[in-house]
């Protein structure tokens, strides 16, 4: 759909030196293993998530922190089309994630936060006398990447921004019972992050044992119920089983006898191997906010946006992250939005 007006996405997110080991399989714990190759790139899930939306055909604003050892980071992303300017260098060293790749593309990453956690950006916002630096932003993405009093900051600061949050990775049960989730609009998580939310919501103590396991629809019907949710549309992402979605507006149930509905839709057909499923979920964030940015400043469910302009922004996630797992790297392996189109119809 052609937007009356241009849309831009605010990212208040991490970038990182990511540094991939590529091994048989992961190592176990106390076992020491060989990488047969080795790789250096950016990442970080702000970063990645921004440049997704702009390969799907959106524009980006990101705003994070980096190192003195970080300033090839920084000219890396600026090569990419990503505006560097709202990326601000720091004395603390740049954050780094640690990832190993085995021959079967799973993955085990360790974050190491650094400059992510400065909180430099919201001194700056502060020091001049503005609450909010990206007034243009017509959406706001957050992960959780970043210092927490930073995703917080820029939230309760978003204006009339339609909010889009990844909880990755995941706060804690304490985080999670104090977070203001009325404000966010969008919430995209996997399915272990949605049972996390409803754990930490509704189970601290965990369930009982020999409990049956709950489905998909049957745990994102609990969260969704939770007054946390009343407004948030919730889409969860089922890696080979798909994607399962709320959307209040649309799957709500109208009395106490209705059973609530959902949107399901399977995963993308593969036309080669999984290589590597790291980028994966950040693909699939980044070309949802450009489904939604499509529709113009402001658009609302259910008013400008209906339930078929959800199901064809979802179908085009899919592909665009099903693509990405046939290829190694994050950001590298990101689709443009004429390849997944050109899939698409073939």
């Amino acid at each position: 759909m052609e937007s009356k007006h241009r849309c831009r996405c605010a990212i208040r997110g991490s970038i990182n030196n990511d540094e991939y080991f590529y091994v048989r399989s992961i190592a176990r714990p106390g076992e020491t293993i060989s990488s047969h190759r080795y790789e250096h790139r950016v990442g970080g899930k702000g970063a990645n998530q921004a440049i997704a939306i702009i390969r799907a055909g959106g524009i980006a604003d990101f705003y994070g922190t980096v190192g003195e050892d970080g300033l090839w980071v920084k000219d890396a992303v600026a090569q990419l089309g990503l505006d560097s300017n709202g990326i601000i260098v720091s004395d603390v060293p740049t954050g780094r994630a640690l990832i190993q790749i085995s021959d079967s593309g799973e993955n085990s990453i360790i974050l190491f936060p650094g400059a992510n956690h400065n909180r430099l950006h919201e001194q700056r916002w502060s020091r001049d006398g503005t609450a909010y630096d990206f007034p243009e932003s017509t959406h706001l993405l957050l992960q959780n990447e970043i210092h927490w009093e930073s995703t917080l900051y820029a939230l309760n600061n978003s204006g009339n921004a339609t909010t889009i949050y990844n909880p990755s990775p995941m706060p804690s049960p304490d985080q999670i019972k104090s977070f203001p989730w009325n404000k966010v609009d969008w919430l995209i998580v996997n399915e272990g992050e949605a049972e996390d939310l409803y754990n930490a919501l509704c189970e601290p103590n965990g369930r009982p044992a020999g409990s049956v396991p709950r489905s998909h629809r049957e745990l994102l019907s609990l969260l969704s119920g939770q007054p946390a949710f009343a407004t948030t549309n919730i889409i969860c992402t089922l890696g080979k089983d798909g994607v399962l979605a709320f959307i209040p507006a649309f799957h709500r149930p109208k009395t106490a006898h209705e059973a609530p509905s959902f949107m399901h839709f399977p995963a993308a057909t593969l036309q080669g191997t999984i290589r590597d499923t790291t980028g994966a979920g950040d693909c699939f964030t980044g070309y949802f906010v450009q489904g939604l940015m499509e529709f113009g400043p402001g658009a609302r469910v259910g008013d400008e946006i209906r339930e078929q302009d959800v199901a064809k922004i979802l179908k085009i996630c899919i592909q665009a992250a099903g693509m990405c797992v046939e290829r190694p790297g994050t950001i590298d392996s990101i689709p443009t939005m004429s390849e997944v189109e050109a899939r698409m119809s073939g």
